[in-house]
């Protein structure tokens, strides 16, 4: 019976392994795939923060440009508010105003006859003007009261009675639209001596009170706050 001997003839460094795959083959495949996968990752990394940081940009940009809508707001807010408060003194003023024209002109008209104003003084107290103190007790009480015009009527007439007609026609006719009260101060009403049968007089009338209120705002209509619109 015959034996086989197998002789292995290669040396150590020529001996090839059974498996397929060959380890230095795969080492620096390995290693490749690794770089190449750190190289998307870092890519992918720059990306977002490159993303992110664009963002933040924006986010920043349109922060300052609300920032700044804001503050455009609140100056068109405070503009209305001022132009509010003018617009309620302006109608506070024009409500408080007291017209005499007409007044007057109707006082020209009752004058009689034999009767003859010399002067006539129409002003309100000096104070007004800021040239005296406030009165006692209203300090830190809002403003004080506004004080009425006076009316003084200088005249001469040759008959008594008509001084009384003109009085009363200050006080309780034509011009009662702007004159509250009218009297004649005692010792007023004399004889002329440079003009025997004529008198001297004068009338002193006080206006009607002013008050500078604006006007009171109109009631909403029923519906306009819950949106529904005015109901009948």
């Amino acid at each position: 019976m015959s034996r086989l001997v197998h002789v292995n003839l290669l040396l150590d460094d020529e001996r090839r392994g059974h498996s397929p795959i060959r380890a230095r083959v795969m080492v620096p495949m390995f290693s490749i795939l690794a770089l190449a996968g750190v190289g998307v990752w870092a890519g992918l990394s720059l990306l977002s923060n490159a993303m992110l940081a664009s963002g933040n940009a924006r986010a920043e940009a349109q922060i300052a440009e609300q920032v700044q809508t804001v503050k455009r707001y609140e100056s068109v807010v405070a503009r209305k508010a001022a132009l509010e408060s003018e617009n309620d003194q302006l109608d506070a003023f024009l409500r408080g105003r007291v017209l005499f024209g007409h007044a007057l002109a109707a006082i020209a008209e009752a004058v009689p006859e034999d009767t003859a104003l010399a002067r006539l003084d129409l002003a309100y107290p000096a104070w007004l003007a800021g040239r005296a103190a406030v009165p006692r007790g209203t300090a830190g009480k809002g403003p004080p009261p506004l004080p009425a015009a006076t009316l003084r009527l200088h005249g001469v007439t040759t008959q008594p009675g008509d001084v009384e007609d003109l009085r009363d026609e200050i006080r309780d006719g034509a011009a009662t639209n702007a004159f509250v009260s009218a009297f004649v101060p005692p010792g007023s009403f004399r004889g002329d001596i440079a003009a025997p049968g004529t008198y001297r007089f004068e009338i002193v009338a006080t206006g009607v009170p002013r008050s500078f209120k604006p006007a009171p705002k109109p009631a909403p209509r029923r519906g306009s706050a819950a949106g529904g619109g005015s109901q009948p």
